[in-house]
């Protein structure tokens, strides 16, 4: 039962000229701002109106206790949630909060009453938005106004798809790699080492000779270079997912295969000392995801097969290196999971199980 009582209809308030509404809840204030100007006789009428509205909706039963519902809209739009997303699209400067921030501001209409949330992922339907998509649109939008309960009551069913859809053989292993060494001799070891490893895209693009230890036959993975999400053609420097550094361990056949790599970009006079591992065969700039994503999917065609996404490949790694009875806690620590992720995402039945034998000769 909700705790909170309003004892009054709230106030108008005089706020160096600025007009707003203080909300008294249980001993404690809450205002409402950007109702125009104390002074303002039809900006007070305004606020009347709203101190009415929520004092009549109190009486009844059906206050918004976020007071969300009654902050005032600019041009039709929701000044707070619009300032909210902006602030966290300038701290994280990922992808999704960007496109939240930029598809909030384009609709243009209040996102706070749950038949207002259901018109926003209609209307994200209509533009074409995948039920994943628009999930994650609304988790973002939660993220920021965790007390609206109208974003918690609407739910978007996305369709479960299993990594095992997007793992590929042994044998689609060996045939894209096989055009790759003959068609793309300057991606090749970058696709091989990824496939090998089962690293993240941004720290394979942003694997360093310094980190690469062939005489160990290891990789110190400790950073990242992504994508900057407001700024979509830039990068930034970062740590790992987790945050945490690990070292991956490499075969034979990549050390020889990096070593030849190493070789050849020193004869072009390329940093092989502390500088990226694999860069543009042109520009020899950092790598794009969209860029190997291309190479990718057209060695795939050549190779006869259905493109899989390059991204779901660390996939093909953890689940070929289950299969072949690795550790579940040592590839966790290789791949950057935890045990019981790695588990639950790539430990499938088999329909097969050894038994042990207690037959005594």
């Amino acid at each position: 039962m909700r705790r909170w009582i309003l004892r009054k209809a709230p106030a108008l308030r005089n706020n160096n000229g600025a007009l707003q509404l203080r909300v008294r809840l249980e001993g404690k204030d809450h205002f409402i701002n950007r109702l125009g100007r104390f002074d303002d006789p039809v900006d007070q009428a305004k606020a009347q109106s709203i101190s009415a509205e929520i004092w009549s909706d109190f009486q009844q039963g059906q206050l918004d206790w976020s007071l969300l519902r009654y902050q005032p809209l600019v041009e039709g739009k929701d000044p707070q949630l619009l300032d909210a997303l902006e602030r966290l699209m300038e701290e994280k400067r990922q992808g999704r909060t960007t496109h939240a921030y930029r598809l909030v501001r384009r609709y243009g209409e209040p996102i706070r009453t749950q038949a207002e949330v259901e018109a926003f992922v209609e209307w994200m339907g209509s533009e074409g938005l995948a039920a994943s998509t628009q999930a994650t649109i609304l988790s973002t939008i939660r993220s920021v106004q965790p007390k609206n309960k109208a974003l918690a009551s609407v739910v978007i069913k996305v369709p479960t798809r299993s990594v095992q859809e997007e793992v590929l053989s042994q044998d689609e292993i060996k045939r894209v790699l096989a055009d790759l060494k003959q068609n793309e001799g300057w991606y090749y070891p970058c696709f091989a080492l990824w496939l090998g490893t089962g690293l993240r895209n941004a720290e394979l693009i942003g694997l360093t000779w310094d980190c690469v230890r062939l005489e160990e036959g290891e990789l110190l993975i400790s950073k990242s270079l992504r994508r900057d999400g407001v700024a979509t053609h830039q990068r930034r420097w970062g740590s790992t997912k987790t945050g945490k550094s690990r070292v991956v361990p490499i075969n034979q056949d990549l050390v020889l295969l990096l070593r030849a790599h190493q070789q050849r970009m020193r004869e072009l006079g390329l940093n092989t000392n502390t500088g990226l591992v694999f860069l543009t065969p042109r520009t020899h700039q950092h790598l794009y995801d969209s860029g190997l994503e291309r190479v990718w999917k057209r060695s795939q065609k050549k190779a006869g097969l259905v493109p899989k996404r390059l991204y779901a490949q660390r996939h093909s790694f953890l689940s070929h290196a289950l299969a072949l009875g690795n550790s579940p806690a040592d590839l966790a620590a290789v791949a950057g999971h935890r045990t019981e992720e790695l588990l639950k995402t790539y430990a499938k039945p088999t329909g097969r199980i050894k038994l042990p034998c207690w037959q005594v000769a």
